[in-house]
């Protein structure tokens, strides 16, 4: 009887112990299974704090038919590399007035970031690069962000620039935004700027010949758009370049 009494209560001792091991195993693996999602949160979080810390933004001249914004004043969603992070999918604005890069944060206020932070930023097609005078740009140039219209040997850039006019309609003062555009083609080691035909092909005296050839042929009229000629003049100057 002594020994049933032992064995039975020796049984009972390694069933209590192996319950309470499962479940310190369960336990442990619950706390592991909660603990990666939460790490991944956190590693995600800590790279974006750094976009999500800039100053709000605020719309001034909202009602406005015109706008101070690089094409119109809808939110698109582009890439940014900024503070050495490049962040995807980012609802932005490009505020070319006061040549400074808006985000939408995910609580939905506007905010505002640190240029000095901010490498390029891609978005409706376009690739803006922060130039700084002096340092990968001419010092009388200014600093800031340039459209890469052409990224070849003869790299080519625009500086997207408004002003802000007002006007009186209806006794009411209403803001204007005209648009001026920059153009600066890189060559002999130093950006020239450029604005009419006459500029352009004075930079390639010795293909001059060919270059109008190709405005004629592929029908564009500089005057009517000045961008997609000047970016065809100068990927066929790398052409013939090459020859």
């Amino acid at each position: 009887m002594r020994f049933y009494t032992s064995f039975l209560i020796l049984s009972v001792c390694i069933a209590v112990k192996s319950f309470g091991q499962n479940e310190l195993t369960n336990a442990s693996s619950a706390r592991e299974t909660i603990a990666y999602p939460v790490a991944l949160y956190k590693a995600a979080t800590s790279q974006s704090q750094n976009l999500y810390n800039g100053r709000q933004y605020y719309m001034y001249d909202s009602r406005s038919e015109e706008h101070q914004f690089f094409l119109d004043r809808k939110w698109k969603k582009g890439s940014v590399l900024y503070d050495g992070q490049l962040f995807d999918s980012i609802p932005m604005l490009y505020d070319i007035f006061q040549d400074e890069l808006v985000i939408k944060h995910f609580n939905g206020d506007d905010l505002l970031l640190q240029s000095e932070k901010t490498d390029y930023f891609e978005v409706n097609g376009h690739r803006f690069e922060r130039m700084e005078a002096g340092k990968n740009i001419d010092a009388q140039m200014r600093t800031g962000f340039y459209d890469v219209l052409y990224n070849g040997k003869t790299r080519t850039l625009v500086r997207r620039s408004k002003q802000r006019q007002e006007t009186i309609q209806d006794k009411r003062v209403t803001a204007l935004f005209p648009q001026k555009d920059f153009f600066y083609i890189s060559k002999n080691g130093r950006y020239n700027a450029v604005h009419s035909r006459k500029s352009v092909f004075s930079l390639f005296p010795e293909h001059k010949k060919e270059l109008r050839k190709v405005l004629k042929d592929q029908k564009i009229r500089f005057k009517k758009n000045r961008e997609l000629a000047i970016a065809r003049i100068v990927a066929a100057y790398d052409e013939l370049a090459r020859l």
